[in-house]
């Protein structure tokens, strides 16, 4: 089994030889991973042997398959196997007082909570902008942010430029095992991407299972993977971008 582009295709030409079933998993489009935009044809050239070396293709989500079968994979051979949560860690039972205690976070005031890496286009910097930009609104509103990444600094420099103190809280990379207690805390979970970034398009992200299953409302962009996996009645409101406020249709 694989899971990545060049070392899948090399353990796939190795199965091959010696007569064994090779499954291609995909958990990520793993082309449109790649910074270099001449090197992501490469990459699907690459994928696309490793698809044909395949006894059978594994995908977690629809807009996955979808991606593979563009790829060129016959779509009777993919199989969808949907991320899966642990429910004795991830439910709604778990509560986050210690943790809004820990972080000086009233009663009264509304977490907003973001957790895992920090891309520029993750939009969370234009949340904390508009947040500084009318503090008087929304006051009371508090973004949480669990993780590290390209975006870390610039967060930084936003929350001290705009005085934000208490209203955005940067932790950093926390251990697994603390995550329920985090999401437990916040009042609404965000996923606030650009929705035209191409990264986004195919995937569903496990947080968004995790946000679900310890009972949170999910506010995100609409990101065509997640508008497929979840609809528009399962506790998921859509945005058009960072920066407006809900549609009418979310």
């Amino acid at each position: 089994m694989g899971f990545g582009i060049l070392n899948a295709y090399l353990a796939s030409r190795l199965a091959q030889q010696n007569k064994i079933p090779f499954i291609y998993y995909w958990i990520d489009a793993l082309d449109t991973l790649i910074p270099e935009r001449y090197l992501q044809k490469i990459g699907r050239f690459i994928e696309r042997k490793t698809i044909n070396n395949s006894e059978r293709l594994f995908v977690t989500n629809e807009k996955l398959k979808d991606h593979l079968t563009k790829l060129g994979a016959d779509s009777t051979e993919i199989e969808i196997f949907s991320s899966g949560i642990d429910f004795t860690q991830f439910n709604s039972n778990i509560k986050g007082d210690e943790t809004r205690k820990k972080y000086k976070i009233k009663d009264d005031q509304i977490v907003l909570f973001f957790m895992g890496w920090l891309y520029h286009f993750s939009g969370l910097k234009e949340v904390a902008i508009k947040l500084a930009g009318e503090k008087s609104k929304y006051e009371k509103f508090v973004l949480f942010i669990v993780g590290e990444g390209d975006a870390y600094d610039d967060l930084m420099k936003i929350k001290e430029k705009y005085h934000l103190d208490s209203n955005l809280i940067l932790v950093g990379k926390q251990p697994y095992d603390m995550i329920p207690q985090f999401i437990a805390a916040s009042d609404i979970c965000i996923l606030p991407a650009y929705p035209d970034e191409k990264i986004m398009q195919d995937i569903v992200p496990i947080k968004i299972f995790e946000y679900m299953a310890v009972g949170k409302p999910v506010i995100t962009t609409k990101l065509s993977g997640i508008i497929k996996e979840f609809g528009t009645n399962n506790g998921v409101i859509y945005i058009d971008t960072p920066r407006r406020n809900r549609t009418k249709s979310g």
